[in-house]
């Protein structure tokens, strides 16, 4: 599997990725396909790596595509547990952190948070679920998310308490902020017009 080519936005996360990213995106900024890229790399070379979403409706999507994709390489497909294993030995798995333990005596090599700040106890799940998975392998993660300015719960507060994180941290932690516009496939007057 060939990285597509990223837009400057994009390339800028992958080039200055730390073990720990919280990339704060824009509404089309390219997130899904950054983080399905990021998913499956490692899964290709081997390796076990996990998609954790806030919810089944967004977990869906994601795993339809990643399912598609990854067909012509895939050994085991399990479309009740949302698991994939591949001829490379890889194994992909996908949970939804509606649930209050997911991914429990897991280890992964990779850990992709799609829409990190929508997570109400997003704390205790990075802390007490999540984070303990990645041990093993030494794993990274990307906790992705678009803006959540008004929401009010402990997963929006943690989201941004980890962003700060980054900013100071440098090293094993790293964010940024980087908006719509920063994909220059939208057209520039769309975006305007939407933030009219």
């Amino acid at each position: 599997m060939n990285p597509p080519v990223w837009h400057p936005g994009q390339a800028h996360l992958l080039d200055t990725a730390g073990r720990f990213n919280v990339p704060c995106m824009g509404r089309r900024f390219g997130k899904t396909a950054l983080g399905t890229w990021l998913l499956a790399k490692p899964a290709l070379e081997g390796l076990p790596t996990a998609w954790f979403a806030p919810t089944y409706k967004t977990l869906e999507e994601v795993w339809s595509r990643v399912e598609r994709t990854l067909a012509p390489v895939t050994r085991k497909r399990d479309t009740q547990q949302k698991r994939l294993e591949l001829l490379t030995g890889g194994v992909l798995d996908f949970w939804t952190l509606d649930a209050p333990d997911p991914a429990r005596g897991r280890a992964y090599a990779r850990a992709i948070l799609d829409e990190s700040a929508m997570v109400p106890k997003l704390r205790s799940l990075w802390e007490q679920a999540i984070r303990p998975t990645l041990t093993d392998y030494r794993g990274d993660a990307w906790l992705l998310s678009t803006p959540k300015p008004r929401a009010m719960h402990d997963g929006a507060a943690f989201f941004r308490e980890l962003w700060e994180r980054g900013q100071e941290d440098g090293w094993e932690w790293r964010s940024w902020r980087m908006p719509r516009s920063t994909n220059p496939h939208l057209a520039p007057e769309e975006i305007e017009a939407a933030r009219r």
